[in-house]
Formats: structure tokens, sequence, C-alpha cells
């Protein structure tokens, strides 16, 4: 919404200087025509930002992109699902949902599970260059921290939370707890750096506890 209001304010402002900065005898014709031409330049932002407050929450429960908003649909969308009590402050109040520009436009405060998903990408082909692309959008808040392996990258938190400081993890393993991927919602049977991606792939990490 914000983009939306400053959009419409800059509109207003450079019309109004158009106005002011013209003589007399022009100033309501200048005007006019410097308003016309910043709406045209404008009118995919302004119908983008119209879209993103008026989009609504899929339904469709064998939808992979469930509770997700549909202007998401057919792109591509990365969530993160943190354990109660675990999550970042910012989204410690619902699922926020968080466009691909960084505009966090709509929070689904009765989903089951805090965090975030960020969406609204295009064109990618493997999973980790999309994870990346997510991460990147809110840096501060979604720190990944990996180690490398020779089959792929093993992650061992997200936003500063690591399984087992959150669970209890035996010292032989025989128990504990992991960062998860789905596909689709559904467990992926490969690594992150091997999953491929269809153009509307919805990658879900949450903790799994074994």
């Amino acid at each position: 919404m914000s983009t939306l209001i400053t959009t419409i304010a800059v509109i207003i402002v450079t019309s109004l200087l158009g106005y002011l900065a013209s003589t007399e005898q022009y100033r309501l014709k200048s005007a006019s025509v410097i308003f016309l031409v910043m709406l045209l330049l404008s009118s995919s932002t302004l119908s983008y930002e119209w879209s993103r407050m008026t989009s609504e929450l899929v339904d469709n429960e064998e939808d992979p992109h469930h509770g997700l908003p549909d202007i998401w649909n057919g792109k591509q969308v990365v969530c993160f699902h943190f354990p109660e009590g675990a999550s970042p402050p910012e989204f410690a109040d619902g699922r926020h949902h968080i466009d691909y520009d960084g505009t966090d436009f709509k929070t689904d405060r009765n989903w089951d599970s805090t965090g975030a998903c960020i969406g609204g990408f295009e064109g990618y082909e493997v999973g980790i260059d999309l994870l990346n692309a997510a991460v990147e959008v809110r840096p501060s808040l979604l720190a990944l921290n990996a180690t490398e392996f020779s089959f792929g990258i093993m992650v061992d938190s997200i936003g500063g939370v690591i399984p087992c400081e959150v669970y209890t993890c035996a010292e032989d393993w025989s128990s504990g707890a992991y960062w998860e991927i789905l596909n689709d919602g559904a467990t992926s049977m490969v690594g992150i750096s091997d999953l491929a991606l269809n153009d509307d792939t919805v990658v879900t990490w949450q903790i799994r506890v074994y």
C-alpha cells in the first residue's frame, strides 16, 4: 500500500509543480498534461498495487498455493514456517506474505504457523537459486546458515533458528530435529541444490522432529 500512496503522491506533486511553474494563462493546461503523462507512465504500478491490496488467499486445500495470495498463482514461492515461540518478532503475529520486491502486503493470522512466504518469483530452475533470492528479500530476518557437503548443502539455521536449540536432540542422533524441505506440500526427495522447479513451485521450509 505504501508504494501505491507514494506513486499517487508523486503524480499530484509533479502536477502541482507543473501548475506553479507555468504562466497563469497555461497553468491548468500544463498541469493537466503532466498529470495525464504521469498517470500513463505509472498505470502498471498502480494496477499491480491495487491487485496486491485486493488479493485473496487461495482456499483450495489440494492446490500447492493453498493459503497464499491469488496474485501469486503461476509464480514461484518460498515459505519459512517457524516453531511457536521461535519466530522472528516481525513474523510472530501470523504468516506474512511478502512480494519479491520486499513489500509485506498481507498477513494471515489464522494460519497454523508463524513465519513468512516470499513470492512472485519467475524463471528459477533450481531450488538453491530460488532460496537465495527469497532470503535476499529479507536478509536480516531470514539469514541462512548452511554447511556444504559433496552432495549439496545442509541448512543449519534460518533466521537464527537452530532446530536443536528449539527441540531436544540426542547426542547419538537417535532423535532430533532438522530443517525440512517441502516441494509443493510434499517432502522433497532431493536436497535444495538438486531440486528442479516448475513455474509455480512452492518450496516450504519447516522444522521436522524425529
